[in-house]
């Protein structure tokens, strides 16, 4: 029997995801420093105490695999007020509450088919006329732009995720960028620094580094953030691929990838039956259901 979605995918729970991965104010000025500290190195056991609500969800849309569910059918019309922060909400429970949430053998799922069914999402949105889509500014009336920044960031991180859609991902950001460059009249220095938002070692050394020291605005901490995205883009340019997604979906990886990797130093290892289990589902063309894999 299949699942019955319209139980699991509500607004209830799209609001529950939004608010734990963006729990900032919706109309006062945002510490940069302060959030960007809590999203990348604290946030993970909100997004654990999640798990009750969202995975019933996730394990529902796997056993859909193959049948492509129409998600826009679990959202309110594209005109409602409420359309764009639903849809935020279930692209965060797609491509972030999956990420925190799936583990071992399960995060083949994360990238071989929950990030699929977020980039065919975050795609229809951006085929919408420019002033419907959720991600553009005027469907966030009353929100500060400091906040409606981590808006774009995630509607963004959707392609920046995915290897097929390294393009919309950097032209995204620039709309971003340029966003906020247009309504404080500032420059974003990282313009000026290629050789750190090209570098192919970027996002391991950005995020050694830490964040903009608190306090922080929001043109510094949009910009650094920003940065954060295009430096994703030159491991794809040099390797077609993310060499972190290798095991993750089954793949070999090669001699000058895997060197990447030890030099990057910060994407952790599995467990050699973690892998060899992924490789023989990839395969044999089968999918170990979700929670029912090692770890």
């Amino acid at each position: 029997m299949a699942p019955d979605l319209k139980s699991l995918l509500t607004p209830e729970l799209f609001t529950l995801v939004l608010e734990t991965r963006i729990p900032f104010s919706k109309t006062e000025p945002i510490d940069f420093g302060r959030a960007i500290q809590h999203f990348f190195f604290e946030s993970e056991a909100e997004m654990q105490a999640l798990r009750s609500a969202a995975w019933p969800a996730l394990q529902a849309l796997s056993e859909l695999r193959g049948l492509s569910p129409d998600l826009l059918a679990f959202l309110p019309p594209v005109s409602s007020p409420s359309f764009p922060s639903q849809a935020l909400g279930l692209l965060l429970l797609l491509d972030q509450a999956s990420r925190v949430l799936l583990q071992g053998v399960d995060t083949r799922w994360v990238y071989g088919y929950f990030g699929e069914l977020a980039l065919a999402l975050a795609q229809r949105f951006e085929a919408l006329p420019p002033a419907q889509r959720p991600s553009a500014r005027e469907r966030w009336p009353g929100v500060a732009l400091d906040y409606f920044v981590w808006v774009r960031l995630f509607f963004g991180a959707v392609l920046v995720h995915h290897e097929s859609a390294r393009d919309a991902a950097v032209a995204f950001t620039e709309e971003t960028r340029a966003l906020v460059e247009g309504r404080l009249g500032v420059r974003d220095p990282h313009r000026d620094r290629p050789d750190l938002r090209w570098d192919l070692l970027g996002f391991p050394k950005m995020l050694r580094a830490g964040g903009p020291a608190s306090p922080c605005g929001v043109a510094e901490g949009c910009f650094w953030l920003m940065c954060l995205m295009d430096v994703h883009k030159p491991p794809l340019d040099k390797f077609g691929r993310y060499p972190y997604q290798n095991w993750r979906l089954g793949r070999v990886g090669t001699p000058e990838e895997d060197a990447w990797m030890a030099e990057a130093g910060m994407f952790g290892a599995p467990s050699d039956e973690v892998v060899k289990k992924i490789r023989q589902d990839v395969e044999n063309g089968v999918w170990t259901p979700l929670g029912s894999g090692p770890e």
